[in-house]
């Protein structure tokens, strides 16, 4: 059995999440993969940034949305002096790098704004030749299928497995696989070898999400998933190199 690969949750925590800082950090590290997080900003384009407001990692304050990129850019991110960044000017970098990417898609309830996310998404990813270097996210399904239609990896972020019977979970991978998705990443706590068997039958990999310190770590490194997202990817590098 292959090892997982280890992904850099929002780059890590060796710098303020989503920052261009760390996501470039975690570039130099020499994991498997990367991820962020996008959320549309006022004039429709694309910043990269968890929350949907600015509070809490940012000095600014309001919605993301309610921001034009460039008034982003110049908020400060708390404990660096950078912006937030643009997805375009990330996945510029990111072309001249061999890393996988992870995007989550995150939520947002104004009508058709998953249909205009992805077209922001498949212009940058066309224009940068990544179109085969990344993996769409997102924990709402319907922000997902236009980007299988097109060719791009795609992973459903699901916590529902730990809420019901195998044979529901069963039932409801058969709905996800219909609709196109390749992937399925699963909150580490409520995941256990019946469940990741499920997901194989269907023909889907899984990876889990946000496994962190040492013992979960060295735990999942010996499970049968295709990935790790964690905030602490080089001990997770060291500790795979060691099993």
């Amino acid at each position: 059995m292959p090892a997982p690969d280890i992904v850099a949750h929002r780059g890590g925590s060796a710098f303020p999440e989503n920052s261009f800082s760390g996501l470039r950090y975690a570039c130099s590290l020499g994991v498997e993969q990367l991820e962020f997080d996008i959320h549309l900003t006022r004039e429709g384009e694309l910043a990269i940034i968890h929350d949907a407001t600015l509070e809490q990692t940012t000095h600014a304050t309001g919605r993301v949305g309610e921001r034009s990129l460039q008034e982003l850019a110049s908020v400060r991110l708390r404990r660096i002096e950078e912006g937030v960044p643009a997805f375009d000017e990330v996945m510029a970098f990111l072309a001249g790098e061999t890393i996988h990417v992870r995007i989550e898609i995150k939520r947002d309830p104004r009508e058709g704004a998953y249909a205009r996310m992805h077209e922001r998404v498949m212009r940058a990813l066309k224009r940068h030749g990544m179109v085969e270097r990344v993996t769409l996210m997102s924990f709402e399904l319907l922000a997902l299928p236009a980007f299988g239609r097109d060719g791009v990896e795609t992973s459903l972020s699901w916590m529902q497995h730990g809420q019901t019977t195998l044979d529901e979970f069963d039932r409801q991978l058969a709905g996800i696989e219909a609709m196109g998705i390749d992937d399925i990443g699963l909150s580490y706590g409520q995941t256990t070898p019946a469940v990741l068997e499920r997901v194989a039958r269907h023909g889907m990999t899984a990876g889990v999400w946000t496994v962190n310190g040492p013992g979960r770590l060295d735990y999942w490194l010996g499970m049968p998933v295709s990935y790790i997202i964690t905030d602490q990817p080089d001990l997770a590098l060291r500790l795979r190199a060691k099993a």
